[in-house]
Formats: structure tokens, C-alpha cells, sequence
């Protein structure tokens, strides 16, 4: 049967014959024998060539398919659900790579012959059944068992690995040559892997003869990849505190496929690490990944290398690993697990002994004892030793002090490993919120906390302890680490002397065992008390493997935002990006008591800290329960990312239904990747902190703050300048003061913040109450006697208009200028508006007040509430009276009336509006008509010409601007010649 890869991005319905193009890159052709297989995008687009690896499982739409799983697919609108289509995430081997492809083909031809003579199609179905039968021929089910699932993801398996060139693992490169290793400094690595709700987490120590691997592969006995990561930047750099300071590899293969699993369960994974580049390789190290019962009880770790002195001819390509655990309960005792290779000679085949010892920098031996291999093999031998061990040398062991070695007898100096024992191979940390008992008097000023905790490669402890909301009667506080594992519940160590700012950050150098065992067993709790509460606040530390959202510097701290939460309610959150610009998250909350809620985790993104700054918000999850962790299958956008690179943005914790915010937190310390980030010429504008001009969702920024489209606003920084939003931009005007002639008593006077001179009357401001009195004109306000020019979008200041706050009144009176040469003279010179003329207005004594303008717009049933919601604009002058979706009309001024030499246009929401333009016809006009009207009327027909043509589209246009297109029409045919 044929099978076609095509790839589409677009959703298209194609009425002839039966295609159809889906939105999820499937083409589905019915009523044919033929598989379409829809390509993962990643296989086709662009590639980040640091991260195009991770193909082992199928996207569809928003949801990620493991391999083998079967569907029937949901384009959504308009097409639906197509019930006669099954898909399933197959695998392809493209050279010596697995990747991930949906299949999807038709079952209809698959359907049954019914045996009835009626039968019929239910819906949700694509096969005709009878009625009554129980048989469903067209229902698909996910091959995996929902059981098996749920017991997988409480289950943890714990697997090690040895990578030394002794592997039998064989490589081949693209074209199946063996990939030649030259491993000359003999670097050897040992590998942790934890598997734990279906995802591989892995940790290496490795060789310090070697920089970190470049990458990693996981493949199988064949040596095809099943998965590969890139581990480091070329040179061997990683932008990772936890690993650089514990000197480990840290890593997650998320979402193992169910034939993976059963194959790494059988002990048929295998995994290497690689260095140098994709073009040049250097060498490669593999090993099997291998279950071993002592990982369950592991506490140190050790990386054992032929040791000096030794033949290192004969071991080339040896090495081993220590697996150590401790027990303390009766009396202390050590147990050792040890794997290796390299040791042997050739003809020692059976029940070959070898010396194992553990000492003191070769100053004092701990225990040395003989233990016999029974049939030693080149790759994987184990060994293991339980013996008792004294406090003292307990102690040296916790702070990394002792040696571990395993050497032939017969060649005891020839043929030896050692190195030293360290902290645990796995990448992990513990972590804690610090939270109250949720007694609102223990803890009424809501104080809140967390804490995380990791021993780096000597052996220390790095505690960070964050504590938020103290008040001044709780200080001091005292900071402690208690073992809760008994009843004593003993203080172990105290931190107090390192708090500082609500941190307490430092190393416990010298660690003591009775620490590090109740912090493996999940008995060690940070507790914070004050002079009147033994535990102000605490938290149980528990472990955490690093990867992914935990492999950043520090976790934010979740406050309780809904004041009704008990003041136990804290939460800690870890958040990264990878170099797929994904976002990845881990959550954990304490002290909700109520673990049925339905919650939703988002981010609020904003430019920056500023009034009114205009945001987005993304949902990564809802979740139920205490933990949230994951990964959203779309990557962030470029607008995201630059926020949560430069701007700021708000971790949410919302209840799903109520839509109440919970708690939050300011995400901050987010490494974004520099592949994921813009270009900084395309930034937009604003994030940078340009203020004009800014446009940014329609929202202006200006002077440190945002405003809504439409908002009006007088500068801060200047009373004469006024500045409105329109499409996401700024403009603004300054207006020229009219002269205030002043009638006694009234004196000319200015008060701070005003822009022009008012007529005051002293005698009267005496006797005024404590209540200002103004007028209010388009939300500004006026001092009585205020003369002024009103400020009119889209052009600014009307300098042909005079306005008047009468004292006696409080109401504005605004007379028109008919006469342009003069007003003309006192216009503002502001090159953005040099249609800074305003046209024709009818003035108080010529139109109604508003209230008695006649409204000739068609009745309609509709709430005002209706018109907004179905794409309306808001009328700010009559908010009763939205303007409809795709509504013309004339912008009303109060006091001024309609203003028509203005159109404004609303459209899904947004208001555009435009000013007449004068016509060459329309200049003609006006000059006929003032020349006819000065010919036989004398002086002043100036005023008599405007109120005359009142109303009329030649009133737009003014001399000042019928000249200014005159010469600009000259300009442009001069330009031309």
C-alpha cells in the first residue's frame, strides 16, 4: 500500500471529491485505500539545529501522541470530529534515527455488512450498526491500558550505567561505517537514571580529564538513536548553577514511549555521550543501563579510574563505579556496591579474587577485604561489601575524605581503580515552602517562606532560605534545620547567623552524617521561630530531580493574594526556557486545605512596571491538588519572550471558576535563549523604554505610563500640552494662551499646574466654602473665568474656538472665529498638525445644549452593554449611546456641538476618525464667495461668510489651509521636475 508524507499548515475544505486539508498537517482523503501521514512540523520547518532531536513522539493539534497510540481526529471548525478516520503515532527510521509520524487513514471500507434490514449510523459513529447490537466495529481505544498508565506514574525505578570504552556497543555513523573512538586520556563517566511518571531522569559524573560531553544519545542494541540532547555550548559551557557547582550532567527524557519503557525495563537501553561537534566528533563513551538493588539506598557515589602507578596499557579503556549507602539506626555500618572492568588478566576466568578498600588519603585504612568475581567478563562486573564503621570515620565519609579502590590481587599495584567517594550521582535538590499551621492568630501578619537545599561536589550543604512578611514584633527570628525523624525532634544545625534581608544564604562545610540521613528519609524540616512562636513557619525538605524548570538559580515564592486563604497558603514555583523557546514550569503549593479546587496556573506578561501598561496572559495549566508541573506543547511567542526577558511579568494562581486570583508572584531571573529572542532593532517599541510612538496592543506609553486607546491627558511635565491615543500613538499639542482681559475687581492671576492666566475675583475666593467650583469641558476641569481653547482629536487645539468658564454659571460658553485672518494669527506652529485649523462648529448661541440635540440614529433594542460586545465603540459623550459596529458619525463636542468637518468610523471596537480634506473645488468656493460678499457687503463680511455657509462642507476648509495645499501642491511639482 502506498503511503504519502505531506505536510499542511493551512485549513482548507475541498469540496471535490472527498479531501481535506486539516489545520493539524494531515491530509485525510476518504473513501480510498490510500495512508496519508501527517509530518510533525518540526520534521519540515526551519530546524534549530541545537534542538531538532526530539522526535519520539506525535504532535496533533495541542495534544502530544506517544508512539503506538491511536485516535480518531478533531480538526475543530468547521470540519469537527472525523469518525471515519484513525490515527496512530508510528515510527520511521530515517538513517540511524527514529522519528515520530501520525498516520491517519480511513475506516470505512473496514465497516461491517450489517445484518439487519434498517440499520442505523448513531452519532459519534461511522459505521451503520443494528439496533441493539453491543458490537462497535468503529470504536477506537487507545492501545494502553489506562491501568497500566496509572501504575506507571506512581512507580520509580532506579538504573546506573558505566561508560568506558569497553562497551559492546558497537557505532556506525549516517553511511554505516564504525565511528572510529579516540579516547587517548582514558575518560570514563558513570550514569544515575531515575524514571518517574514516565519520564528518564538522568545525572553523569564524569572524568575530570575531560570537559562536559557535548551530547547525549539514547539508543539501542543496534545503536539506532531513539532520542539525543544537547548538553553544552561548544567549548563545554552550561548556563547552570546546580551543575557547575556539583560538577554533574543533568538531563529528563520526557514522555518515554511504552516500547521504550518495556526496553529499558528488560535492560536493553543503552546510553552515550558525545564530544566534539556534529562535523568533527572526538570520542564517544557508552554503557548499558543496568538495575542495580543498592541505587534504593544510595547516599554517595564514587568514579573509580586507574590509579596512579598502574599499567595503564593494560587497563586502556578501564574504570568503574561505587555505589555506597550508610545505616545509622543500631549502629553505623556501610554497604558498598561496587561495578567495574579492566582488572583481569586473561587467564583469570573463574573465581578470580580482587582487593577492596576504603581509606583515609592513603593514611589510614577503613576496612579492606577480599571478595572473589565468579566469572569475570570484559564489560560490567559487580562486587559487594557491608561492614561496620566507626563515627569518626562516618564523618570523614560525609565530607568526602575517603578513598575507595578494587584492585587484582595478583597484580595489586598493576591493575587498580580508585577515586574518591562524593556525593550522590543523582541530580537532586530539596526543597520546601515555609508555611504556618494556618492559625490565623499564630500567624496573622501572613508570613510566608521557602526553602531549597543541595550538596555540591565537596560534599557541602548550599542552603537558600527566603523568608517574606515579617513584622516588627516577630523579629528576631531563629532559623534552624530540625530532625523530625524521632521524638526528640533534635536541632541539628542553625542558620540564624546568616539571615540577612529575609535570606539566609550560605554552606555548611563541615556536614555532620546526622544531617544527611533525615535529609534522604524526608526528616529534616526547616524551621523558623520567633520570641513568642516556637514555629513561626516551617517546611519538610524533599527531594527534587533537576531538570528542565529546577535547573535554574532559585524558585519565586507564591503569596496569598485572596485574603479569605488560611495564611498557611504558600506556594514555590521553578520556571526555565529551553532553546525551543518552550516554557517549562513545577508548582508546589502547601496549606490551600481545600485539594478539591479547581486551579489554573498563568503568566501575566507587561513591558515593564508602569500605570496602566497594557498585558497578556497565558494559561499553562489547570490542575487539581497541590503540584503542577509540565510544559505547554506551543512555544512561547516573541512577544512573551521579550517580556520575560526584559519586562515584567506575574505567575497567577486562579481558582478555574470563580476566576478569583489566589495567589502570585513576580517572575524574575528567567534565562531566556538567545535563539529565541528578536533581533534588538525589532523590538517593539516601548519594551526598550521609548516613550513615543509606542505601540503595544493598541495601548500608548508616555511619560513613564501606559493609556488605553481614545484616553486624553494633559502632560505632566507641561499644563499647555495636551495629548490624546489613537491606534497606538502618541500626539500631542500645545496650546497658545488666549489673552484674558480681566474686569474689575477681577485681577489676572495663575495658579500652579494651570497653563494660562484666569480672571479671579479676590473678595469672592474668600467666602468659597472648602469645595472647589469649575467647569468640566471633555474631563478636563477650569477655574471660573477661565479662558481657553478646547482640545479637539484629532487635531488638537481649536485656536478659531474661544471657550469661557463662567463664574456665575459653571458652564463652558465657547463663541467661533469666523474671521481666519485674525485667529489664524494666534494658531499654534506644531508641524505634526498643519491641518491645525479646525473646521466649522456651531456655537452656543447657534446650537442647543447637548441635552436637547435631537438624536437621528435609528432606534435600537440593543443594550448599550449588547452594541460594545458585538464590535461597538464607546461614546464618551453620551456612554448611554455607543456607536454601533461599522457606524459613520460626526464627533459630538459638549457646549460646541457636532462636529462635521470630522468623520469618524467604528470598526470591531476601534474608532478611526479623519478630516475633511479640501478639494481644489472646494478652495475655488470659498474664495468666490468671500470676494462676492466683501464686493457688496463692505468690512466684516468675513464673520457673515462663516456664519452664512454654516454647516456646509465648504466651512471645512479655511484660507490658512486652501494656501497651505496651494503651495504644497507647488512643492510637489518642482520635487518632480
Amino acid at each position: 500500500m502506498q503511503t504519502n508524507y505531506l505536510y499542511f499548515t493551512a485549513l482548507n475544505v475541498i469540496t471535490n471529491l472527498d479531501i481535506r486539508y486539516g489545520l493539524y498537517g494531515c491530509l485525510f482523503k476518504a473513501n480510498t485505500g490510500v495512508k496519508y501521514t501527517c509530518v510533525r512540523g518540526s520534521d519540515i520547518r526551519g530546524k534549530n539545529p541545537e534542538t531538532s532531536f526530539h522526535a519520539v513522539e506525535c504532535i496533533f493539534g495541542n495534544q502530544r501522541r506517544e508512539l503506538g497510540q491511536t485516535w480518531v481526529p478533531n480538526l475543530g471548525v468547521p470540519i469537527g470530529v472525523l469518525y471515519c478516520m484513525k490515527c496512530e503515532c508510528i515510527q520511521i527510521q530515517r538513517k540511524r534515527r527514529i522519528v515520530a509520524k501520525v498516520q491517519c487513514r480511513s475506516i470505512k471500507n473496514e465497516c461491517p455488512e450489517p445484518t439487519c434490514e434498517e440499520p442505523e449510523l448513531l452519532p459519534g459513529r461511522c459505521c451503520k450498526t443494528c439496533p441493539g447490537d453491543r458490537y462497535n466495529p468503529d470504536v477506537i481505544h487507545d492501545i494502553i491500558p489506562p491501568e497500566l498508565s496509572e501504575s506507571e506514574e506512581k512507580s520509580t525505578r532506579h538504573y546506573a550505567a558505566l561508560l568506558t570504552d569497553r562497551s559492546s556497543l558497537v557505532l556506525h555513523n549516517d553511511n554505516g561505517e564504525p565511528i572510529p573512538n579516540d579516547n587517548k586520556n582514558n575518560v570514563i563517566a558513570t550514569g544515575r537514571f531515575t524514571f518517574q511518571k514516565k519520564n528518564l531522569y538522568y545525572s553523569f559524573y564524569i572524568s575530570d580529564k575531560a570537559a562536559r560531553p557535548r551530547t547525549l544519545q539514547f539508543v539501542n542494541s543496534m545503536g539506532t538513536i531513539l532520542e539525543e540532547h544537547i548538553l553544552s555550548d561548544v567549548g563545554g559551557l552550561v548556563n547552570s548553577i546546580y551543575q557547575n557547582a556539583t560538577r554533574k550532567v543533568c538531563g529528563v527524557w520526557k514522555r518515554l514511549p511504552r516500547e521504550y519503557r518495556r526496553m529499558l525495563k528488560d535492560e536493553r537501553l543503552y546510553v552515550v555521550l558525545g564530544w566534539g561537534s556534529k562535523e568533527q566528533s572526538e570520542f564517544t563513551l557508552s554503557g548499558q543501563l543496568t538495575k542495580y538493588v543498592a541505587l534504593g539506598t544510595e547516599l554517595f557515589s564514587a568514579l573509580l579510574e586507574p590509579s596512579v602507578g598502574s599499567n595503564m596499557q593494560m587497563m586502556a579503556g578501564a574504570g568503574g563505579t561505587a555505589i555506597v549507602s550508610i545505616s545509622t539506626v543500631i549502629s553505623p555500618s556501610i554497604h558498598l556496591a561496587v561495578v567495574f572492568n579492566g582488572i583481569f588478566l586473561a587467564d583469570e576466568i573463574a573465581d578470580v579474587p580482587v582487593n577492596v578498600t576504603l581509606a583515609f588519603e592513603d593514611k589510614k585504612v577503613i576496612l579492606t577485604e577480599k571478595v572473589y568475581v565468579a566469572k569475570p567478563a570484559r564489560e560490567l562486573n559487580m562486587v559487594e561489601i557491608s561492614s561496620p564503621i566507626s563515627q569518626a570515620d562516618l564523618r570523614l565519609l560525609t565530607r568526602g575524605r575517603l578513598v575507595l579502590s578494587i584492585a587484582s590481587t595478583s597484580k595489586l599495584h598493576t591493575l587498580k581503580l580508585s577515586g574518591m567517594v562524593m556525593t550522590k550521582a543523582t541530580c537532586e535538590l530539596f526543597q520546601t515552602p515555609l508555611s504556618s499551621s494556618g492559625d490565623r492568630e499564630t500567624n496573622k501578619y501572613g508570613t510566608s517562606g521557602l526553602a531549597w537545599v543541595f550538596l555540591n561536589n565537596e560534599g557541602s550543604l548550599v542552603y537558600n532560605v527566603q523568608i517574606e512578611d515579617l513584622h516588627a514584633e516577630q523579629r528576631p527570628v531563629c532559623v534552624t534545620l530540625i530532625d523530625v525523624g524521632n521524638k526528640k525532634k533534635t536541632e541539628l544545625e542553625d542558620l540564624t547567623p546568616s539571615f540577612v534581608d529575609n535570606w539566609a544564604n550560605d554552606t555548611i562545610d563541615r556536614l555532620s552524617p546526622k544531617v544527611l540521613e533525615p535529609l534522604y528519609s524526608g526528616n529534616l524540616i526547616v524551621n523558623v521561630a520567633s520570641e513568642k512562636e516556637v514555629s513561626l513557619i516551617k517546611g519538610r525538605l524533599t527531594p527534587k530531580l533537576v531538570a528542565d524548570a529546577r535547573d535554574v538559580s532559585a524558585p519565586v515564592l507564591l503569596k496569598r493574594e485572596d485574603r479569605n486563604l488560611p495564611t498557611s497558603a504558600v506556594g514555590m514555583g521553578w520556571f526555565s526556557v529551553d532553546t525551543d523557546c518552550h516554557i517549562h514550569y513545577d508548582v508546589t503549593l502547601t496549606g490551600m486545605r481545600n485539594g478539591e479546587r479547581q486551579l489554573e496556573l498563568s503568566l501575566k506578561f507587561l513591558p515593564m512596571s508602569a500605570p496602566d501598561a497594557p498585558f497578556v496572559v497565558r494559561v499553562l495549566d489547570t490542575f487539581k491538588g497541590n503540584q503542577v508541573e509540565g510544559s505547554p506543547v506551543e512555544p512561547l511567542n516573541k512577544e512573551e519572550l521579550v517580556r520575560l526577558d526584559s519586562g515584567v511579568v506575574f505567575v497567577k494562581i486562579k481558582d478555574r471558576y470563580t476566576r478569583n486570583t489566589l495567589m502570585n508572584a513576580t517572575l524574575k531571573q528567567v534565562k531566556v535563549p538567545q535563539n529565541c529572542l528578536p533581533p534588538i532593532n525589532n523590538l517593539v517599541n516601548g519594551i526598550g523604554g521609548e516613550e513615543a510612538n509606542s505601540q503595544t496592543q493598541g495601548a500608548c506609553f508616555y511619560e513613564h505610563r501606559y493609556y488605553k486607546e481614545e484616553a486624553q491627558w494633559t502632560s505632566i511635565s507641561d499644563p499647555c500640552t495636551m495629548c490624546f491615543c489613537q491606534n497606538g500613538v502618541v500626539k500631542c499639542d500645545t496650546m497658545t494662551c488666549p489673552e484674558a482681559t480681566c474686569v474689575p475687581p477681577a485681577k489676572r492671576t495663575k495658579n500652579t499646574g494651570d497653563c494660562c492666566y484666569t480672571c479671579a475675583n479676590s473678595s469672592a475666593e474668600e467666602n468659597e466654602t472648602a469645595i472647589p467650583k469649575m467647569c468640566t469641558l471633555l474631563g478636563k476641569t477650569y477655574l471660573p473665568g477661565a479662558t481657553f481653547h478646547p482640545f479637539l482629536i484629532p487635531n488638537g487645539f481649536d485656536t478659531c474656538t474661544l471657550c469661557v468658564c463662567d463664574p456665575a454659571l459653571l458652564q463652558v460658553k465657547c463663541t467661533r472665529n469666523g474671521d481666519e485672518k485674525v485667529c489664524c494669527k494666534n494658531c499654534p506652529s506644531v508641524t505634526s498638525y498643519t491641518d491645525s485649523e479646525n473646521g466649522t462648529m456651531y456655537s452656543d448661541q447657534l446650537y442647543p445644549p447637548m441635552d436637547q440635540i435631537p438624536d437621528d440614529r435609528p432606534v435600537t433594542e440593543k443594550s448599550p452593554e449588547q452594541i460594545l460586545a458585538e464590535g461597538g465603540c464607546k461614546n464618551l459623550y453620551n456612554p448611554q449611546m455607543p456607536y454601533r459596529d461599522g457606524e459613520k458619525y460626526h464627533p459630538v463636542i459638549e457646549s460646541l456641538g457636532e462636529y462635521k468637518c470630522v468623520t469618524c468610523k467604528c470598526q470591531q471596537g476601534q474608532q478611526t476618525c479623519e478630516r475633511l480634506k479640501c478639494t481644489r473645488a472646494m478652495c475655488r468656493m470659498l474664495k468666490s464667495r468671500i470676494k462676492n460678499t466683501n464686493g457688496g457687503g463692505g468690512g466684516g463680511g468675513g464673520v457673515n461668510v462663516a456664519q452664512n455657509i454654516i454647516g456646509t462642507t465648504d466651512s471645512c476648509c479655511s484660507l490658512k489651509q486652501c494656501r497651505f495645499r496651494r503651495h504644497q501642491r507647488r512643492r510637489n511639482n518642482t520635487s518632480g521636475q
